[in-house]
């Protein structure tokens, strides 16, 4: 873990720039929406974008890719991204790399409905090999 963006990038095959909150923020955001907060909603985004201005120049941008390996790493991305004088002023990704690696980003994107399913199940269930299985060898509708 490092706190440089050039450095991260430095010699990497797979470049995963995402920008997120704390954790701390996502706990309050869900408090705020069960108590239909509207006004401390807002609040908390112009916190949020208060903090996010720090990190402005943390935008996956050519420059940053050209330090990867061979100047040629994977740029992932789980989408939606903020995409620099596309979705947004200043983003977390330029134009210019997000439409060259655009396909590589749509196709990891369509696995997240299925990550997230996995993810539930796993969290849910002990055994979920068994569960599977069960579903498996049962051969029942998937829709009753």
């Amino acid at each position: 873990i490092v706190n440089s963006m050039e450095e991260a990038f430095r010699d990497a095959d797979v470049v995963y720039p995402k920008s997120w909150a704390p954790f701390a923020v996502m706990q309050k955001r869900t408090e705020l929406l069960k108590k239909g907060d509207k006004e401390g909603l807002k609040e908390l985004e112009r916190e949020c974008l208060n903090n996010n201005a720090k990190f402005k120049n943390w935008e996956c941008n050519e420059n940053l890719m050209r330090l990867t390996k061979n100047g040629n790493a994977l740029y992932m991305h789980c989408l939606p991204a903020d995409i620099s004088s596309v979705s947004c002023k200043e983003g977390e990704v330029s134009k210019g790399v997000f439409e060259k690696y655009r396909i590589h980003t749509y196709d990891e994107a369509s696995y997240k409905p299925f990550v997230i399913a996995a993810m539930i199940l796993l969290s849910r269930f002990k055994d979920p090999h068994k569960v599977l299985n069960s579903l498996f060898t049962k051969k029942t509708k998937r829709v009753r």
